[in-house]
């Protein structure tokens, strides 16, 4: 068979406070043998979910990452994206990235044989991976078939990738070493409620700084930023089926119904909206958790 189906310990662990070494990452090689075009890569969350290699590395093939069930998170250069199913991300041949996943989720990587990939898709691209297209992907990972058979489903795959409309949220990394710690304290305390000053003072940084860097990195204020890292965090939470009062609380909002208008600000649909058109189901609760989700 041309895929692997893989326990999480399997993994090559790191220190996960560790930020990842972009200027050096770790070259690999390709992952689908001949004659094959495809292989995938699953995931089921049988022991502690962590990065799949301890540092930054690339892939001489392409790799299409896609959540099954939770969410998974992809990080690059520039920022990271969470993934919830339905959504899968393109990450070209010889690009730098380190990827998460859901613990209570099954993530999976399908690695696309360089000579397979088209000649356009030079760049990271969301692409729709709807439940039909995950069904035959994970059927090829379960199932023996002659090679003439999966050649032809692993054909057929390739013609069904197209891109997603609905965009994957994206939280943009500042580059200046200064703030990159201050940044990854913020990502792993998505509901602190430390306001800028706080979080540049534990830091040992100028509030002017720190307001500088983002301007000047990122494009945006700090607290745009974290609007960003909190929706991130709420859209994970959201894919592993908790009710939208506990995401608006663990995502440091004070009731569900601040939390709805500010995800809708951010993503420009409710929580369960977002959920929905992604073909995601929302937890049982939701529906009437959000229900104040059309504030400004």
């Amino acid at each position: 068979m041309s895929v692997a189906h893989v326990s999480c310990r399997a993994r090559v662990e790191a220190d996960p406070a560790a930020p990842p070494r972009w200027s050096a990452p770790v070259i690999g090689g390709a992952e689908v043998r001949p004659p094959y075009l495809l292989t995938t890569a699953v995931f089921d969350g049988s022991g502690r979910m962590g990065p799949l290699f301890g540092e930054a590395h690339t892939h001489t093939d392409a790799l299409l990452v896609w959540p099954h069930t939770g969410s998974m998170t992809l990080h690059t250069p520039t920022g990271l994206r969470r993934l919830v199913p339905g959504q899968g991300l393109w990450v070209p041949p010889d690009t730098p990235h380190t990827s998460t996943a859901d613990p209570s989720g099954v993530g999976c990587y399908t690695y696309v044989a360089r000579s397979a990939v088209p000649a356009e898709w030079t760049a990271l691209r969301v692409l729709k991976v709807g439940r039909a297209l995950q069904e035959m992907l994970l059927h090829l990972d379960a199932t023996p078939m002659p090679d003439d058979l999966r050649l032809r489903t692993q054909r057929v795959i390739l013609e069904m990738l197209q891109d997603d409309p609905l965009p994957v949220l994206e939280v943009p990394m500042p580059a200046d070493w200064r703030i990159q710690a201050l940044a990854d304290d913020v990502l792993r305390d998505p509901d602190s409620d430390r306001s800028l000053e706080e979080w540049a003072a534990r830091h040992a940084l100028s509030v002017r700084t720190v307001t500088r860097v983002f301007s000047s990195d990122i494009g945006m204020s700090f607290t745009r930023w974290r609007s960003l890292v909190r929706m991130s965090a709420a859209t994970a939470l959201l894919a592993q089926g908790q009710p939208v009062n506990l995401v608006a609380h663990r995502c440091g909002y004070a009731t569900t119904s601040a939390f709805s208008a500010a995800f809708r600000r951010v993503t420009g649909a409710s929580p369960t909206e977002y959920l929905r058109e992604r073909s995601v189901p929302a937890a049982p609760a939701a529906d009437s958790a959000d229900g104040s989700a059309d504030g400004p």
